[in-house]
């Protein structure tokens, strides 16, 4: 899970748009799913989780499709327990946040997507803060 992770990390930080905004588009879908899946494994608070889904999802319908690639694997088991399993996925959000933030300036569709991620990594990153 590390290696794709990095792949993402790496998307984000390009100074290509078209590739920093696939990577913010998969990065939004991985988040989505994750927010989704602990949502409903009891470890946290519940209507973080939703937020943060909603507010991913929310971000993507904003962005241009990828024009390749495909969703990256995400396995239940890939999220570790504890807030900090959350880190790693609250952080590539807020990565996703800051590469919309500055592709924003050009685009003012994509600062709301950006908002819209900046909601995400903060409510992601509060679901087991209990």
């Amino acid at each position: 899970m590390r290696t794709s992770m990095n792949a993402l990390e790496e998307a984000l930080e390009s100074p290509d748009p078209s590739t920093a905004l696939a990577g913010a588009w998969e990065g939004l879908d991985l988040g989505e799913r994750v927010a989704d899946a602990v949502t409903w494994d009891g470890t946290g608070d519940e209507l973080l989780a939703l937020t943060a889904a909603q507010a991913c999802l929310a971000a993507r319908t904003l962005l241009p499709l990828p024009g390749s690639g495909r969703p990256h694997h995400l396995d239940a088991s890939d999220i570790q327990p504890g807030h900090g399993g959350l880190a790693p996925y609250a952080d590539l959000l807020d990565r996703a946040h800051r590469a919309l933030a500055y592709l924003a300036e050009q685009d003012l569709q994509l600062g709301e997507a950006a908002a819209h991620a900046a909601t995400a990594a903060r409510a992601l990153a509060a679901v087991r803060q209990l």
